[in-house]
C-alpha cells in the first residue's frame, strides 16, 4: 500500500488510516481511492472517495466505497459501475465487454459477482440502447448469468418482464438447445395474435430448464416445459420436454380436437468404463370431441458393452398406436481378432400386431471381414425367417404366409485395391461377388457370380481451352440357372472454356444392358442414354449466369431449360433470379427472385418471392428488414405475405452465434414442438 499520509500501528487491536492517492495492491487486483481505513479487530479494509478497482484480466469497476473482508477474502462495493470481458458464450469470448451497474456489488473468493438492484448490458456506457435489470444479478464466469426479478428495456421502454433469466456463458459450446429469454409476440392469419412466454429457471449446471406459457388467439393455450438434468458425477443425464395445446371453442369446432399432448424423454448413463446405456421415450396423444383418438408411444432402450477387442450392443424398441403394436430387438457382437481380421454376428427380432393380423420375423447376419495389402474380403451369411397371419378372428378363416426376403447363404465379396495403368494414367477398381441366394420375392434359389469393374476417371486436356473427363463401368452376372446379365456404362464430360468469362460443359451418360436376370428384386439393371449441357457466363464474383438442359435419346424427350442469374453489385448486396422454360407447351415457370441490399448505414433489406407470368403478379412475398441500434443490438422485422404474418426479433451483437437472442417471434413454426 502507498499513500500521501499513513497513520496507525501493527498491534492486535490496531489498524491504520491512509490519506491521499491511496493505492492498494493485492494478488491480481489494484484499488485506488482517496482514503482507506483498516481495523484489525473487524478485519475490514474500507476505501472511500473515487474508488477504482482494476484486475489483471482488464476488468474494472468504480464505486463510492469499497470494503475488503480480509478474513473471508470477500469484496463489497457500493454505487458501482463496472465492466468485464471474461465472458464466454457458445465457446467463444463475447465481442466487447459486459457492463453493469448496481447499488451494491459483492465479489466472492470463488470469482462470482453478485449485483444487487442493478442492470447489465453489452452496449457502450455512453449510449445504453438496451439493458436488463434485476433484483439480484449473479455472474458466474465461464458458467452463467442468473438474473432474478429481471426485465428487458430498450432504451427507457420496458419490453418484457423476464422473471428468472439464465444466460449460458460456458467456454464449451452448449450441446443442448438455446434458452429463450423474452416473450414472442406477433400476428398470423392462421393463429391470430399470439404471445409465447418463456420462464427460465436455473438450480445449477445439473438442473435447469424453461417453462412455456403460450396464447394463440384462434387456437388456444399451450403449456410446456424443457427440463435438463445431469448426475453430479457427470456419468449420466438427459432432457425431458412436454407440451400441451388446449384448443379453444373455435378450434374445437374447426378440427374436432380438444387438446394435443406431446412429450419426449432422452437419458444416457455411463455405468462403468465398459458399459453404457441410453433410454428414449416419446408420447403423442390427442383428445377429440366425439371420439377418443389413439395415442402413440415409442420406447427405445440400448446397452453397449465395449471390451478390449469386442463390442456388444443390445437394443429393444417398442411402439404402440392404439391396438397396433410393434416390438423389436437387436443383438450385435463385433470382435477384432487382429487389425486385419474381424467378425460381426447379429440377431434381430421384429413383431407387428394389428387388428386381425400378426407377423413375426427373425433375422440373422454374420460378416467375416479380412483386409490385406492388395484386397479386402467379406463372407456374409444373411437370413430372414418368419410368417404373417391375416384375418385373425374374422369370417373366412386365417391365412398364413411366410415372410419374404433375400437370403444370402452365403455371399463372398472380394474387392481388389484400386490400381492404375501407368502408361494411360487410368485408375481401375475390381470387385467379385460369389453367392447363393434364396429370393423370396421371385421364389427362386440359385447361385450368382457378379463381376464389376470401373475404369477411370481419366482426364485429357485438349489445348488450353478444353478438358475431357471420362470413365466406364463393366458389369457381368452369371446365374446358376444358366442366365447371363451384363451392362456397360459410359460417363464423359467435355468442358470448353470460352475466353476468360464463359465455359460450356457437355455431360454424356449411357448404359447398355443385355441378358436376363431370374432375380430382378436383387439386381435389376436399366439402360439409359442421355446428354446434358451447362453454359456459364461470369465475371469474377460480380455476376454468374447459368443455363442448363437435358435430352434423353431413349424417350426422345427434351427437359425444361433452366436459367439462373446471380449478381453481387457490391460486397453488401446480392441479387438472384431464376426460372425455367418448358418447350412442351407450359412456357416459363414463375420467376424466383431474391435480393439483399443496404438501405441506410444501419438498415438492411432482404426479399424473396416469385413473379408468376400467367397471373402477372408477385407471389409468396417475404420481406426482411434489419435495423442496427448503436452497434449494440439488431431488430429484425419480417413480413410473410402468404400467411399475412409479421415477425419481430431482437438479438445482441456482442454474443457469438446470437446465443443471447431475445426473440419476439421467430421465422419457424408458430406453435412450438420442443420435443422435436
Amino acid at each position: 500500500m502507498t499513500a500521501d499520509q499513513l497513520y496507525g500501528n501493527n498491534g492486535p487491536g490496531g489498524g491504520f488510516t491512509a490519506y491521499g492517492h491511496v493505492r492498494l495492491d493485492y494478488a491480481d487486483a489494484t484499488v485506488v481511492a482517496d482514503q482507506a481505513v483498516y481495523s484489525s479487530t473487524t478485519k475490514i479494509l474500507r476505501a472511500t472517495g473515487h474508488v477504482l478497482l482494476t484486475q489483471s484480466d482488464g476488468d474494472t469497476a468504480t464505486a463510492s466505497a469499497l470494503e475488503y473482508h480480509s478474513d473471508t477474502d470477500r469484496v463489497e462495493m457500493f454505487d458501482v459501475a463496472g465492466s468485464t470481458a471474461a465472458i464466454y458464450a457458445q465457446g467463444e469470448q463475447i465481442q466487447g465487454k459486459l457492463y453493469y451497474k448496481g447499488k451494491e456489488v459483492i465479489l466472492d473468493p470463488g470469482g462470482r459477482t453478485i449485483i444487487k438492484n442493478g442492470y447489465i448490458t453489452t452496449c457502450e456506457p455512453n449510449h445504453v440502447a438496451y439493458h436488463i435489470t434485476g433484483r439480484e444479478i449473479e455472474i458466474r464466469p465461464r458458467d452463467r448469468v442468473i438474473a432474478k426479478g429481471s426485465a428487458l428495456y430498450l432504451g427507457k421502454v420496458l419490453v418484457a418482464a423476464l422473471g428468472v433469466l439464465a444466460l449460458p456463458l460456458a467456454e464449451v459450446a452448449q450441446q443442448r438447445r438455446q434458452n429463450e429469454y423474452a416473450p414472442r409476440i406477433g400476428y398470423n392469419s392462421v393463429y391470430g395474435v399470439f404471445i409465447r412466454e418463456f420462464i427460465n429457471f436455473y438450480r445449477g449446471p445439473n438442473w435447469y430448464g424453461t417453462y412455456h406459457v403460450d396464447f394463440y388467439q384462434k387456437v388456444g393455450i399451450g403449456l410446456g416445459a424443457d427440463l435438463f438434468f445431469q448426475r453430479q458425477d457427470g456419468r449420466g443425464g438427459g432432457e425431458l420436454t412436454v407440451y400441451n395445446l388446449n384448443n379453444n371453442a373455435t378450434q374445437q369446432a374447426l378440427t374436432g380436437a380438444r387438446n394435443t399432448t406431446q412429450a419426449n424423454l432422452n437419458m444416457s448413463r455411463l455405468f462403468s468404463d465398459h458399459l453404457q446405456g441410453a433410454l428414449s421415450f416419446s408420447y403423442s396423444g390427442q383428445s377429440a370431441i366425439f371420439t377418443a383418438l389413439p395415442t402413440t408411444t415409442s420406447t427405445n432402450v440400448a446397452l453397449t458393452h465395449t471390451g478390449a477387442r469386442s463390442t456388444t450392443s443390445y437394443v429393444v424398441t417398442n411402439t404402440a398406436t392404439g391396438p397396433s403394436k410393434s416390438f423389436g430387438g437387436i443383438l450385435q457382437h463385433t470382435i477384432a481378432f487382429s487389425p486385419s481380421f474381424s467378425q460381426t454376428v447379429g440377431l434381430n427380432l421384429q413383431d407387428n400386431t394389428n387388428p386381425g393380423a400378426f407377423s413375426r420375423a427373425i433375422g440373422f447376419n454374420a460378416d467375416t471381414h479380412v483386409s490385406a495389402r492388395s484386397f479386402d474380403a467379406d463372407l456374409v451369411v444373411q437370413t430372414n425367417h418368419g410368417s404373417q397371419t391375416n384375418n385373425i378372428g374374422l369370417p373366412g378363416g386365417e391365412t398364413t404366409t411366410p415372410v419374404i426376403g433375400i437370403q444370402r447363404v452365403p455371399e463372398f465379396t472380394l474387392r481388389a485395391r484400386p490400381f492404375q495403368l501407368q502408361n494411360l494414367r487410368l485408375p481401375i477398381s475390381v470387385a467379385l461377388i460369389d453367392g447363393i441366394y434364396n429370393d423370396g420375392y421371385d421364389n427362386i434359389e440359385t447361385s450368382r457370380l457378379d463381376f464389376t469393374s470401373q475404369i477411370g476417371p481419366g482426364v485429357y486436356r485438349i489445348g488450353n481451352s478444353a478438358i475431357v473427363n471420362a470413365s466406364a463401368t463393366l458389369h457381368q452376372d452369371a446365374y446358376g440357372t444358366g442366365d447371363l446379365l451384363g451392362a456397360i456404362g459410359y460417363q464423359a464430360s467435355l468442358q470448353n472454356y470460352i475466353g476468360h468469362h464463359a465455359d460450356n460443359t457437355l455431360f454424356y451418360t449411357a448404359q447398355s444392358v443385355r441378358g436376363f436376370t431370374p432375380m430382378p428384386a436383387l439386381d435389376a439393371l436399366s439402360g439409359s442414354d442421355q446428354i446434358s449441357e451447362v453454359l456459364n457466363v461470369y465475371n469474377s464474383m460480380y455476376y454468374r449466369f447459368t443455363a442448363s438442359t437435358n435430352y434423353d435419346f431413349k424417350s426422345k424427350f427434351l427437359s425444361s431449360i433452366n436459367y439462373q442469374l446471380n449478381a453481387s453489385p457490391s460486397a453488401y448486396s446480392f441479387f438472384s433470379v431464376g426460372t425455367s422454360y418448358d418447350p412442351h407447351g407450359t412456357g416459363y415457370s414463375p420467376l424466383v427472385i431474391a435480393f439483399a441490399t443496404p438501405v441506410t448505414r444501419t438498415d438492411y433489406l432482404q426479399f424473396t418471392g416469385s413473379y408468376d407470368f400467367h397471373l402477372h403478379g408477385l407471389q409468396g412475398q417475404n420481406y426482411y428488414l434489419t435495423h442496427t441500434v448503436s452497434d449494440c443490438y439488431v431488430v429484425r422485422v419480417a413480413y410473410h405475405q402468404p400467411l399475412k404474418e409479421v415477425d419481430l426479433s431482437f438479438s445482441l451483437l456482442a454474443f457469438p452465434s446470437q446465443s443471447a437472442s431475445f426473440g419476439i417471434n421467430n421465422n419457424g413454426p408458430i406453435i412450438a414442438q420442443p420435443f422435436q
